[in-house]
């Protein structure tokens, strides 16, 4: 017995004016919003009310830097393609965000927004890290609409039907393939609920220790899902980019959370 996950009917949701409203650009929009309230409020329980609505009023400028982070990183990553059809660099709604890239851009912004507002950084980021899973879990949706972000040819218990026009030349003859995008969802909304237990539970965990753990365990995530992917850009001696980072970053998270517990504190 199985469970086929079908395509979906169309990647547009619908038109305003004759221009396409993508089912992937609705996700991440959603995933932004959800992002931006949960971290409002988070904000407001470990800083203050003003704190949070501050960082409310600037949050444009943070997404604005995410996104151009994560297009960035992504039109690097496929160099060749965007040199040869440079027009397509702009066309986000045809899909092509790297969340690594959004994830460091975000942080160059909260080095510079906290140390504007004389915030503590680790603090800062230990807010995000709680919410960034979910965001993610959501957000990954846009993948299955736009069909891609799929696995490896599978045929077991769960399973998802691409289309031949999405199917890797060399994969032609097989019609099922692991719903990679599923996978890295799920497994985001797990990491997103054991973060915000921590936060509820913990109240004087040390600053630095969630952003940790959520690096820790994200890396894990995605060197998983990188795994067995079949569409990610840019290899290193056969290891695909994303992979590459995930070892560095994994690599930096468990040193800086045993730093921050071998020094008992990090209010910085």
């Amino acid at each position: 017995m199985s469970f086929v996950i079908p395509n979906p009917s169309s990647s547009v949701a619908f038109y305003i004016f004759n221009y396409p409203i993508k089912y992937y650009g609705l996700c991440l929009t959603f995933a932004i919003f959800v992002g931006i309230i949960s971290v409002y409020f988070i904000l407001k329980k470990r800083f203050s009310k003003i704190a949070a609505q501050d960082f409310l009023d600037n949050s444009s400028y943070l997404i604005l830097f995410s996104l151009l982070g994560a297009r960035l990183f992504y039109v690097v990553g496929s160099l060749d393609f965007y040199l040869q059809y440079p027009k397509e660099i702009i066309m986000v709604n045809h899909g092509g965000l790297s969340i690594y890239g959004a994830i460091f851009f975000a942080i160059i912004f909260f080095i510079l927004y906290c140390k504007n507002k004389k915030l503590s950084f680790f603090r800062f980021c230990d807010c995000f890290a709680v919410v960034m899973p979910l965001s993610q879990a959501i957000g990954r949706w846009g993948n299955y609409f736009n069909q891609e972000a799929f696995g490896l040819p599978y045929n077991g218990f769960i399973k998802l039907f691409v289309e031949e026009y999405y199917r890797p030349f060399e994969y032609k003859n097989f019609s099922y393939f692991h719903p990679t995008f599923l996978y890295e969802s799920l497994l985001n909304f797990i990491l997103f609920l054991i973060l915000f237990f921590i936060f509820l539970k913990f109240k004087n965990i040390n600053n630095g220790v969630i952003f940790s753990v959520y690096l820790i365990f994200y890396s894990l995530i995605r060197l998983f899902v990188e795994n067995i992917r079949l569409d990610s850009v840019l290899t290193i001696n056969n290891i695909h980019i994303a992979s590459f980072i995930s070892i560095l970053i994994l690599i930096y998270a468990i040193i800086n959370l045993g730093y921050i517990l071998y020094k008992k504190e990090r209010n910085y």
